[in-house]
């Protein structure tokens, strides 16, 4: 009872505290506030830019084999796909097929050659949504482009 007594005490303080020293009301809205903020006219309006350019990543194509088949990725010449980061379609029933290539930049980066993810003919139809992470030529950061794919046998 000594303990409950001590914790209420504590809590009607503590509040008090808070709430204590408030003797004048806060200023009206219609008055002026001193302060170091910038107006609006004051802070510099954003150039217009043109339209936004959709990017879906590069292209892939489906490639018929006895086994199957695979998914290649086409980049264009000095686009390079993150390795780091691999593409990955996610099917429209849940499995992830992680693309891989046959060898990687000297940092481990990104991939040389040709990118691909190997497919069994139960596979196909294939549908689900690509999601790829890559550089084009002379950009220094990588994107992430998504989109929905679909091959039918």
């Amino acid at each position: 009872m000594m303990r409950r007594n001590t914790m209420l005490l504590t809590l009607a303080l503590s509040v008090a505290a808070c709430s204590g020293g408030r003797d004048t009301a806060p200023p009206a809205a219609d008055s002026a506030v001193d302060s170091a903020a910038p107006s609006l006219s004051a802070i510099p309006t954003l150039p217009k830019v043109g339209p936004v350019e959709i990017d879906s990543g590069p292209p892939v194509r489906l490639d018929r084999t006895a086994q199957g088949g695979r998914v290649v990725m086409l980049p264009d010449a000095g686009d390079q796909i993150n390795a780091l980061q691999p593409p990955v379609l996610t099917t429209s029933n849940g499995r992830r097929l992680t693309f891989r290539g046959a060898a990687v930049t000297n940092d481990s980066a990104y991939f040389v050659g040709e990118v691909m993810v190997p497919l069994v003919p139960d596979d196909l139809p294939l549908e689900g949504t690509l999601v790829t992470s890559y550089c084009r030529s002379g950009e220094k950061l990588c994107r992430t482009a998504r989109r929905v794919v679909r091959f039918t046998p």
